[in-house]
């Protein structure tokens, strides 16, 4: 898998297995490690936009309510397939938002 954006990555007949599958990923880690270099950051930290943030929040809130809905579902008794059905197709909904 690609280092920077996790598509799958050819694999190199001889010397060492690459780590990315173009040019343009390579140099986009390269970027970010120098700009995190530059502010201070570990290898562990990210610095995203808020908005990038608050979105990322509002849909963990729209995911944790989908499962509040399955757990309830699933007491009142709903076949365990219809559950998980809605479950995935709520997940789909949100997932499919992103821009």
């Amino acid at each position: 898998m690609c280092r920077w954006c996790g598509r799958p990555v050819a694999s190199a007949p001889i010397g060492r297995p690459r780590a990315y599958c173009r040019r343009s990923c390579r140099q986009r880690a390269y970027e970010s490690r120098r700009r995190g270099i530059e502010l201070g950051l570990g290898d562990e930290e990210l610095v995203i936009a808020r908005h990038e943030r608050d979105d990322a929040l509002d849909r963990l809130a729209e995911v944790h309510g989908l499962w509040a809905d399955a757990v309830r579902d699933a007491q009142d008794g709903l076949a365990e397939s219809t559950v998980l059905s809605r479950l995935l197709d709520g997940i789909d909904r949100v997932i499919g938002t992103n821009g």
